[in-house]
């Protein structure tokens, strides 16, 4: 079983989206959510992303993991780290904070491979990924933390560092960067995650050659872009439509000024590109 300092260092953003709290809005800091605890209208709930700590202001109460857990549970805190070592919650577990786990003796990557295993596959057919796309832009990564085995789909960046996607977990394994993919040509489309990156070449699939694509696998990662030696005379942005998608995409606008052009018109009234593409494959 976990202990308390292990417990402490899973994500609360993580656990908030498993039990199914509704998310009003996020930024880099802090993310606000609906109360688990009552019914509301108007958002109380606040987890802070840098200490990983909560405060419901209805309430005037706050705290870390576990306390959220003993609250929402009625539970004690044996029971509570009983609960958050079940395969639920920790079996591709979110681990706080959200950068790159760097590969010692904690955790060993043990198997690269192209992607075969069924529930990656029907997890990407869930976010109305194209089979063909994820296996050519994308692997299976298999790989071990503290005795425990974990896998997802992986992407490569610019480090060699993969950003690791299933329906549990969302992290980085080794150095985080952004993923540049070259086309050689003049014209660039900036996402912020790659599931955004093939959702439009599922929507528009004559583009995958037109354009060069850099995929920020992070808002984090902006600054870093900046510097790369590629001359574009245009760049389309494609960012999220909430709080840290305006906010980078005003930061690009003021850098390339001339040539950058907002395209998230393609999914007005949609969180992302893959929120459409989901909407539009269910439809």
């Amino acid at each position: 079983m976990i202990n308390c300092s292990e417990a402490k260092k899973i994500s609360l953003v993580s656990i908030l989206d498993k039990i199914g709290a509704k998310k009003i809005k996020q930024n880099n800091r802090e993310v606000w959510y609906i109360s688990p605890f009552r019914n509301e209208t108007t958002a109380s709930f606040k987890i802070d992303l840098e200490k990983n700590i909560w405060f419901d202001h209805g309430e005037g109460k706050g705290g870390n993991v576990l306390d959220f857990v003993m609250r929402y549970y009625n539970c004690d805190l044996k029971e509570a780290l009983k609960i958050l070592d079940n395969e639920f919650f920790s079996f591709h577990q979110h681990i706080f904070p959200d950068v790159a786990i760097e590969k010692g003796k904690s955790i060993e990557l043990q198997k690269i491979s192209s992607l075969k295993n069924k529930s990656l596959i029907n997890y990407a057919e869930k976010r109305g990924l194209d089979f063909t796309l994820v296996c050519k832009y994308c692997r299976e990564v298999h790989y071990k933390r503290d005795n425990k085995n974990y896998y997802g789909i992986g992407f490569k960046n610019v480090l060699e560092g993969f950003e690791i996607r299933n329906k549990y977990f969302k992290g980085c394994i080794g150095k985080k960067s952004y993923t540049l993919i070259k086309n050689q040509t003049k014209q660039a489309v900036f996402f912020e995650g790659w599931i955004d990156f093939l959702s439009l070449l599922v929507l528009y699939p004559s583009i995958e050659y037109r354009f060069d694509f850099i995929i920020l696998n992070s808002t984090s990662q902006k600054e870093s872009v900046l510097n790369l030696n590629e001359s574009y005379s245009k760049i389309y942005l494609c960012f999220d439509n909430d709080l840290s998608g305006n906010e980078t995409t005003i930061f690009f606008q003021n850098n390339y000024k001339v040539q950058s052009k907002d395209i998230r018109y393609l999914f007005k009234g949609y969180k992302d590109l893959n929120e459409y593409l989901v909407s539009k494959t269910n439809e």
